[in-house]
């Protein structure tokens, strides 16, 4: 069975993608394993990542949420081995109506339409959008682990107390074994306000943080662009370095 794991958070721009993406590059690349990158953001971000023809495809998590077609279906190779995504596109911003129209067990619909695929993959990550909250809680639902990337600023405080809550809520009513691995520190800098925070988040006892930040790294960004995860584009620089680091301390936990 696949571990199953979410990336989330409250709010956009804090490095969910970007965690994502390279998170399942290194585990297929460095550690063989075979991996599915799941992207429930309507803007299709981690899709178009890894394919840059994206608005072409026609087989989305859209259509398998929706039962037009079988996740096996919908699964496309990112040509790196050991590595597959079930893409998004734009009409997935129609899934919130479709769940809120659904009259019984709505949060489990995710759970439901990619069970299948657990047999086929070590590891299955999910790259949460920002906003839609029946997503988020199907996301959750079918998750057995969070990764819950923040920028360290005064803007995240908040968003912790709230995702706790929302983990909370989800234990009790549809997911008792979900597990937040930790608090993951992104776009980290060396400064008086920045290592502030940081020490603040590592001080707090209401969610577990990880030892490894990602440092803010203008290759990140580049690698982006060219649509490579950061191993394939800069091994050497600080974005590959913090990312691998990151694996293996989930490794480790996981």
């Amino acid at each position: 069975m696949a571990k199953k794991i979410a990336i989330t958070y409250e709010k956009g721009g804090c490095g969910k993608t970007t965690t994502a993406v390279n998170l399942a590059a290194i585990f297929a690349i460095k550690y063989k394993l075979k991996v599915l990158l799941v992207d429930l953001d309507k803007q299709a971000y981690a899709t178009s990542y890894y394919i840059p023809e994206h608005k072409q495809i026609e087989k989305t998590i859209y259509e398998v949420m929706t039962d037009r077609c079988t996740p096996q279906e919908a699964v496309r190779h990112t040509g790196y081995e050991g590595l597959d995504i079930l893409p998004s596109s734009r009409r997935f911003r129609e899934i919130e109506t479709h769940l809120m129209m659904m009259t019984r067990r709505q949060e489990y619909l995710l759970l439901s339409s990619i069970e299948s695929l657990d047999k086929d993959y070590d590891i299955i990550l999910f790259d949460c959008p920002p906003s839609g909250e029946r997503v988020k809680e199907n996301a959750l639902t079918a998750s057995d682990y969070i990764i819950l990337p923040v920028i360290p600023d005064d803007f995240a405080i908040p968003g912790l107390i709230q995702i706790a809550e929302e983990v909370t809520e989800i234990k009790r009513f549809t997911n008792p074994k979900l597990t937040v691995l930790g608090v993951l520190i992104t776009m980290y800098e060396n400064t008086n306000n920045k290592t502030a925070y940081t020490r603040a988040f590592k001080q707090q006892k209401l969610l577990p943080v990880f030892n490894t930040v990602i440092r803010k790294n203008t290759k990140l960004s580049e690698a982006i662009n060219h649509h490579k995860p950061i191993i394939d584009y800069d091994k050497r620089c600080n974005g590959a370095i913090d990312y691998s680091a990151l694996a293996e301390e989930l490794m480790e936990q996981l």
